[in-house]
């Protein structure tokens, strides 16, 4: 509707594709992070994701031609249509925002240091959720950077004559880290191509130690009354009598080390 287009007959229509790409900008803004912000008063328009795909939509509208821009789903087309939009609406160009993120590399520092915890998945205990995060969305980036077209278009270039063993790659490589199933709420880890078992499963112990711990003091600053262990959605058991007690006393070892005044 915002857009004036008909609509499409085809999954593979132009206008799927202009669709897709405006869902893509919408929900990456730049402005906060990675890129500074330059007018606060302009910050909800330039990041909320419904502010930014209702004002793209209406510069789809006003550029026309670009309704029929998207015809193969090329990193070209992408760039071209994503580069008018952006400036259109007055954004950044989403490769400004990604050329920003990759560029934390390259200087033998910690952000190169985390991205070898990254390849290993033997990553450090401190903070672990925090670095195993921001690792997979500096891979992300750099990713993206290379191949926009496969991010914003994954269904087109994983199915039939357009699928090739790159795309392939790129989809086992950013599935998620974790997974459910349909006879359980328990959480399983995924096995990941080049990550040893011994490490994956550090990784999974380690990493929800660590959000059971932001858990418990997210309660402490903010609820009133006793804690709340509802540790179901990681177990899918009502009873975790020994995840508790090991939530506890990681609580309990946090806490004495920040309240311990340093020697």
């Amino acid at each position: 509707m915002l857009t004036g287009t008909e609509w499409p007959e085809r999954y593979d229509s132009p206008i799927v594709g202009l669709f897709l790409l405006i869902c893509d900008l919408a929900i990456n803004p730049t402005r906060g992070f990675p890129l500074d912000i330059e007018f606060f008063e302009d910050f909800i328009r330039d990041v909320d994701p419904g502010a930014r795909f209702t004002r793209l939509c209406l510069a789809a509208a006003e550029t026309p031609e670009l309704a029929q821009a998207v015809q193969n789903f090329s990193a070209q087309e992408y760039e071209h249509v994503a580069a008018r939009l952006s400036e259109r609406c007055g954004y950044d160009d989403p490769r400004t925002g990604l050329a920003a993120v990759v560029g934390l590399l390259g200087d033998k520092g910690p952000v190169d240091a985390l991205m070898e915890e990254h390849r290993t998945f033997n990553y450090a205990g401190v903070n672990m959720p925090v670095r195993v995060l921001v690792s997979h969305f500096i891979a992300f980036c750099r990713d993206k950077q290379r191949s926009p077209e496969f991010f914003c278009w994954p269904g087109i270039w994983m199915a039939g004559d357009n699928f090739n063993p790159e795309a392939g790659s790129l989809f086992v490589t950013h599935l998620s880290l974790f997974q459910d199933r349909g006879d359980t709420e328990q959480i399983f880890p995924r096995a990941v191509r080049g990550r040893s078992p011994e490490n994956i499963k550090k990784l999974v112990n380690t990493f929800f130690g660590g959000m059971l711990v932001f858990d418990l003091a997210l309660q402490w600053v903010l609820e009133p009354g006793p804690f709340r262990y509802d540790f179901k959605w990681l177990t899918g058991k009502s009873e975790n009598a020994a995840l508790i007690a090991l939530a506890s006393d990681s609580s309990r070892s946090t806490t004495a080390r920040i309240l311990t005044p340093a020697l």
